[in-house]
């Protein structure tokens, strides 16, 4: 129960921070931009001195302005603070159930979280490879994570959980804020079809389940996502749930704060300043969405005819530039595809978004462009139907309505992964149909009316919508463990969660079984200790580590050696491997015992054991310099 204190920790200093905003910003985007203000910040700071001292220092400087404005009695925070409170506490309650950082890929994210706690200097250590960088993947979302965890107080395997809970909480104010000018209702209907709701898929799938007689079990929870054939159709609810602290997820409530600042009516300096900046954190969080968002921003600028707002978008590619010049990614490759999405089941996924588009923002001419859909579907069944969308969009950019130029980014957000990809199909369906599910739901939240008969249309797509967070939540969250404690779940492996919690205490490349046997390990328990430790693994997840550095030979010869490591009999042997990688630190735990058959006896003839515990063993090596 202790680990709640934590969350609560987080609360209240991201909300004190937030105080020195409000002077300049509507408090909606103040919560959002405070934060990203100090990850920005710490960030740039992080090149000259170590990570933690420049957030401290950030943090430090935000808190005396604070401070200053409380003493001068400059405060009045508002009552939409409830909602970022009531969607924190409802999501800090999931993880609570199962707080546990293991499945699908969040030992990766852990491991680059906790790899920029640790940082010397940016770029940070590479966990699962030693003597390399984490230049070559988009960590800015994790540094949010690590500013999370920072403002938490918490060590990091609670930290994780408060930042899978806080995004959500910054998404649904950022969203109800710009809304609620619209009224309550058309407030809390935004947020909760932006949000909290399913696909067509999950409303369907969930009868046919109950009428015959199948369980909602993971295969409901699951199947969704993946409607689309060979892709990932991920929406915010599932992504959030999910919790994978991954670049798509953080940047969903960036995504949410630009189109707020866009569609404000009164813009200052300093309005023009936070455009910049999130743009700039969007495109260092997740590259995927900066073109997207930056169709949104020049197309409101044309809509109002603001020219200042143009050239904030135009000046916000230069920063990113300069961090793109920093990273060391493999070049991405633009591809022409050939397929399709097919019409049921891009309806199966976006029915919602796109119909609250058509029933809540269609105009009279709208419907003249239908005759034109016909033709194109022969092209792309998904651009026969958003045509009239597209028409509609265009013409509200041409009335000066903001909304319409987000409707248009989200469309073709559809529409191009149908006829352009970066790197695959998969990943570009994936990354641009969870931006298009936001700016669709948001820009149509944006026209909706609570009066005749489109109120009964709200709730027919809130209905349809609310069934996948009814019954899938349970089934993710069924256990009931009451604490926040990512790492509880290795009790069960020997002594390996003790042996772990003393290495976060130390620095130094460790060797483990972090995913030699095969492509699908590192979805297991191999890389468990890079992964909460930050300290460098000589390898681990092998396949990952391929994939993002497109060096074979160079992954497969660590992997050897790793198995060499553990499986000779020679104390010459393993101490060559251990000069060679610079290891400090020997772990023999659940998972070298399981894929190894290792026993202690044999290290401790070669090197000095510092810590023992339930079958888990730590040992130090010469390279402690």
């Amino acid at each position: 129960m202790y680990t709640l204190i934590y969350a609560v920790c987080f609360y209240i200093s991201s909300l004190l921070i937030t105080i020195p905003f409000l002077r300049y910003f509507k408090h909606h985007e103040a919560r959002l931009l405070s934060l990203l203000t100090l990850s920005t910040a710490s960030f740039l700071a992080g090149f000259f001195v170590p990570f933690k001292i420049s957030f401290y220092v950030s943090f430090l400087f935000l808190m005396l302005l604070s401070l200053y404005t409380i003493y001068k009695g400059n405060v009045k925070v508002e009552r939409d603070e409830n909602v970022f409170l009531a969607v924190f506490a409802f999501f800090i309650f999931l993880r609570f159930l199962n707080p546990q950082i293991f499945d699908a890929e969040k030992f990766m994210d852990s491991a680059f979280m906790n790899a920029i706690l640790k940082a010397s200097s940016f770029p940070p250590s590479d966990p699962f490879l030693a003597g390399e960088k984490l230049d070559f993947y988009y960590y800015f979302g994790h540094l949010i994570g690590a500013s999370i965890t920072l403002l938490s107080l918490s060590p990091p395997e609670v930290g994780y959980n408060v930042a899978v809970a806080a995004l959500p909480a910054y998404t649904s104010l950022t969203i109800y804020g710009m809304l609620k000018r619209r009224g309550l209702k058309i407030a809390l209907s935004g947020v909760f079809l932006a949000v909290f709701s399913g696909n067509l898929y999950s409303f369907l799938d969930f009868f046919s389940r109950i009428f015959s007689g199948r369980a909602v079990d993971f295969g409901y929870y699951w199947n969704c996502t993946r409607v689309i054939a060979s892709t990932i159709n991920e929406f915010p609810y599932f992504s959030f749930i999910h919790a994978d602290l991954h670049a798509h997820v953080v940047a969903i409530p960036i995504i949410t704060l630009i189109f707020a600042l866009i569609a404000r009516e009164e813009k200052s300096r300093f309005i023009y300043s936070a455009i910049i900046l999130s743009l700039f954190t969007l495109f260092a969080t997740n590259s995927w969405h900066y073109p997207l968002a930056l169709v949104a921003v020049l197309s409101a600028g044309a809509a109002i005819r603001d020219k200042w707002l143009v050239f904030c978008a135009l000046l916000s590619a230069a920063p990113a530039f300069v961090f793109f010049l920093h990273m060391n990614t493999p070049a991405a490759s633009f591809l022409v595809v050939k397929d399709r999405s097919e019409i049921h089941e891009f309806i199966l996924y976006a029915f919602t978004p796109v119909a609250a588009c058509y029933i809540l923002t269609a105009k009279k001419q709208t419907f003249y462009f239908l005759p034109l859909s016909i033709p194109l579907y022969f092209l792309s069944p998904v651009l026969a139907v958003l045509t009239p969308l597209l028409a509609t969009a265009l013409i509200g950019i041409f009335r000066r309505e903001t909304y319409s130029a987000i409707m248009l980014s989200g469309l073709l957000a559809f529409i191009t992964p149908d006829f352009f990809a970066v790197e695959s199909r998969m990943n570009t369906v994936f990354k641009f149909y969870i931006f298009a599910w936001l700016a669709l739901m948001i820009s149509a939240s944006m026209k909706a009316e609570w009066k005749e008969w489109k109120k009964y249309v709200i709730v027919a797509l809130l209905v349809i919508g609310i069934i996948y967070p009814f019954a899938a939540t349970p089934v993710r969250y069924s256990t009931a463990e009451m604490t926040l404690d990512g790492m509880s779940f290795m009790r069960a492996y020997d002594g390996d969660y003790y042996a772990v919690k003393w290495l976060q205490k130390e620095e130094g490349v460790i060797i483990e079984e972090g995913c030699t046997q095969g492509s699908l390990c590192g979805y297991q328990y191999g890389g468990r200790v890079a992964a909460f430790t930050g300290n460098p693994a000589v390898i681990a997840w092998t396949n990952h580590e391929y994939a993002w550095r497109r060096n074979y030979t160079l992954v497969a010869e660590r992997a050897e050696d790793v198995r060499s490591f553990y499986t000779t009999e020679s104390c010459e042997k393993m101490n060559e491997i251990v000069e060679k990688y610079g290891v400090k630190f020997i772990f023999l735990g659940y998972e070298e015992k399981r894929v190894f058959s290792a026993n202690p006896e044999r290290f401790e003839r070669c090197f000095e054991k510092v810590f023992e515990r339930g079958g888990t063993y730590i040992f130090v090596t010469k390279n402690l310099s």
